[in-house]
């Protein structure tokens, strides 16, 4: 398959060629919002929730959810590429206030535990999968899987996925983003 065009929102421009290298990017595959919130109504989005493009709560009658996003990064096997995803992570609610309280501050460090709250296409029961979440200062979390967790993501981020996979990943965000 030859390199990928996409329109990007993030400059507005349009990206030809795109092989997921440093110089020329794949687009993130984005979720918007935790599946948990994309599975309510608009009307308990509105009253039950709260969110930011990278914070959000929502009140589940007993407790509050808590949920952040950051950046998941899949080599690809035997090149320099990546297949980045931009997506949710659910964190208790002590790690959330934790995290909330430093975020602008450049030289924290924090080192969290959550599960998925995005649910990934081709990986089912994606929404248990273990993670780990780590704040390198003031830069968005880097998500990792937990790797002893034994789910299939834990695996591709260990060994990658192939170009084929990863592209194939793309294009087909690509074509949900074009239907809408």
């Amino acid at each position: 398959m030859p390199g990928i065009d996409y329109d990007c929102a993030g400059c507005g421009r349009r990206h030809e060629g795109a092989d997921g290298t440093e110089a020329h990017p794949w687009p993130l595959i984005e979720y918007a919002r935790p599946e948990a919130f994309l599975r309510m109504s608009a009307w308990d989005q509105l009253i039950r929730t709260r969110s930011t493009d990278e914070l959000c709560l929502i009140d589940n009658g007993r407790s509050v959810d808590c949920y952040l996003t950051g950046y998941l990064s899949l080599p690809v096997v035997g090149e320099q590429a990546r297949l980045v995803h931009q997506l949710w992570v659910r964190v208790s609610e002590d790690d959330y206030l934790d995290l909330v309280e430093h975020w602008e501050h450049p030289r924290f460090r924090g080192d969290y535990r959550g599960t998925l709250a995005s649910e990934l296409p081709g990986h089912e029961g994606s929404l248990s999968a273990p993670m780990r979440v780590r704040v390198p200062g003031r830069l968005p979390p880097e998500i990792t899987p937990e790797p002893g967790s034994g789910h299939p993501l834990a695996q591709e981020a260990r060994e990658g996925v192939s170009r084929r996979e990863a592209e194939l990943r793309i294009r087909s965000m690509l074509l949900d983003d074009s239907e809408r």
